[in-house]
C-alpha cells in the first residue's frame, strides 16, 4: 500500500467513525493549518481613563435602581453623577499599565484597553491627547515576551437619529469624540475609511461591533465592500452574556463578521476570574500579525479558556471567503486539555448556515475533549455562508442551555451577501 492509498483509507475509517459517533483521535498532520499559532485574550475593557463610571466609584447614599450614575456636559464629556471616588479604589482600578501586568498574570495572551472616547482624559480629541500618548506608551511597553498589549477605544454612539450602537477601535493611531454633533454612524464609517492603518505603525486597525441586539446600528444600514473589510468583528460574548441574535442579524445583513470576547471590565481585579476568552489563528504573537489575523477573520469566542479550535473548507481556513462550489468539505479540529474534568466533553458540533439552519450535527455516542470530524456538504444545503458551533456539557450563567463557543463563519464567493 502507497502513501496515497494509506491517507485514503485513513480518511475511510474517520468517516466511518463519525458517521456512527465515535471520536476520531487527530494525528499533527489532521490540524488544519497548524503553522498558525492559537492566542487567546480579551478585546474589550476599560481602565481608570473611563472615569465616568466604573468599580472605583461608590454610589452616593439615597441612591436607589434607576438613578443615572453619568451625565454628558455641554463639551460632549461623560461625566459621573450620583458617585463619588472610593478612598480605596486602587484596588479596583488603575491606568492600562495595570491592566495589561494583571492580564499577564492571568496567562492572557493579549490584551486590549478600549477607555470610551467621550472620557474627560481623552477631551480634546486630538492625537497629542497627554492620555492617548500615555495610553498608547502604556501598550508599547508592555507589548514583549509572549504578550502583547493593545489600545484603542470604545466609540460609544448613543445620541444619534441615523442609528446606535457601540464599537472598539483596536490599534488606531487617532479617535473621534462619539458624542459631538454631526459625528454619527455614517459620519464613523466615513472616518473609519480615511484612518484604515496606523499612521505611526502601518498597522492596519481592527473595528468591532460591541455587545450588539439583533437589530440594532440602524438594523445593519451603511454597508458598503470597503466599511465591510474594516469592521470584521463582532463581541457575540460580552462579559458573562451571549449575543448570537446579533451575529445572526449582522450575517442576514451581508456584514462578514467573527465571533469575539469582551470583557467589558471596569476593574483590573476581576481579569483572573474570567473564563471567556476571544481566540486568534496568528503566524505570530506580536501586534502586526494579531492585527492581520483579526482582520482576516480568523477568531472565534468562547466561554472556555483553553479550548482548542480550527477548521477549514475546501483547504481554506475559517474566516474566508471561498469560491462556489459542487461540495464543501470540512475539517474540524476540537480539543479541550481538561480532560479531569468530565464537563468539558465536546457534546455536539453543528455546522449552521443561513437563517440559523443547522446543515449537519455531530453528536458523539461517547464524547471526547478531542473530536476531529471530516465532512462534505453539497452545494444545494450551502447558500451565502457557513459558520461553527461547539457544546460541552458545562451549564453557562443562570443555567442557560447554549454553545461554549462559536466558531469564524466561512462566506461563499458570488452569493447574494458579497
Amino acid at each position: 500500500m502507497n502513501l496515497k492509498q494509506m491517507k485514503n483509507l485513513k480518511t475511510i475509517i474517520s468517516c466511518l467513525l463519525t458517521s456512527i459517533g465515535l471520536a476520531v483521535y487527530p494525528q499533527s498532520e489532521d490540524l488544519p493549518f497548524k503553522e498558525l499559532k492559537l492566542l487567546a485574550g480579551n478585546t474589550h475593557s476599560h481602565s481608570i481613563m473611563t472615569y465616568s463610571h466604573g468599580e472605583h466609584l461608590q454610589k452616593k447614599e439615597g441612591f436607589v435602581k434607576g438613578d443615572k450614575i453619568l451625565y454628558i456636559d455641554s463639551l460632549y464629556v461623560s461625566r459621573p453623577l450620583n458617585t463619588f471616588l472610593k478612598d480605596n479604589w486602587q484596588l479596583f482600578q488603575g491606568l492600562p499599565d495595570k491592566h495589561y501586568s494583571e492580564a499577564k498574570k492571568a496567562g492572557l495572551d493579549f490584551y486590549c484597553v478600549t477607555d470610551h472616547s467621550q472620557e474627560e482624559a481623552f477631551s480634546p480629541s486630538y492625537i497629542n491627547n497627554t492620555a492617548w500618548t500615555i495610553a498608547q506608551k502604556h501598550a508599547e511597553t508592555a507589548s514583549g515576551n509572549a504578550f502583547t498589549a493593545f489600545s484603542g477605544v470604545e466609540h460609544s454612539e448613543n445620541n444619534s437619529d441615523n442609528g446606535r450602537g457601540h464599537f472598539n477601535v483596536i490599534g488606531s493611531s487617532s479617535y473621534i469624540n462619539a458624542l459631538k454633533p454631526g459625528i454619527d454612524i455614517p459620519y464613523f464609517y466615513s472616518w473609519l475609511k480615511k484612518n484604515s492603518e496606523n499612521e505611526k505603525t502601518g498597522n492596519p486597525i481592527v473595528v468591532t461591533f460591541n455587545h450588539p441586539e439583533k437589530n440594532q446600528f440602524n438594523n445593519w444600514a451603511y454597508r458598503d465592500k470597503d466599511i465591510t473589510d474594516i469592521i470584521t468583528l463582532l463581541e457575540i460574548i460580552n462579559g458573562h452574556k451571549s449575543h448570537y441574535s446579533g451575529f445572526l442579524g449582522a450575517l442576514e445583513k451581508g456584514w462578514k463578521v467573527s465571533p469575539v470576547a469582551g470583557f467589558d471590565n471596569h476593574n483590573y481585579n476581576s481579569i483572573k476570574d474570567f473564563e471567556t476568552r476571544t481566540f486568534v489563528l496568528a503566524k505570530s504573537n506580536i501586534q502586526k500579525d494579531i492585527l492581520e489575523a483579526m482582520r482576516k477573520r480568523r477568531t472565534y469566542a468562547s466561554f472556555d479558556r483553553n479550548l482548542e479550535c480550527r477548521y477549514s473548507v475546501n483547504d481554506s481556513l475559517m474566516g474566508s471567503v471561498i469560491p462556489q462550489s459542487h461540495s464543501y468539505e470540512f475539517k474540524i479540529y476540537i480539543n479541550d486539555p481538561d480532560t479531569t474534568k468530565p464537563s468539558n466533553k465536546i457534546i455536539k458540533i453543528d455546522i449552521v448556515g443561513d437563517g440559523n439552519k443547522i446543515l449537519k450535527s455531530l453528536q458523539p455516542k461517547n464524547p471526547q475533549h478531542r473530536l476531529i470530524w471530516n465532512v462534505t456538504l453539497n452545494q444545494t444545503d450551502v447558500k451565502n455562508y457557513l459558520f461553527i458551533r461547539v457544546w460541552n456539557d458545562m451549564e453557562r450563567t443562570e443555567g442557560s442551555i447554549e454553545p461554549v463557543a462559536w466558531l469564524a463563519p466561512v462566506w461563499i464567493e458570488g452569493s447574494s451577501t458579497n
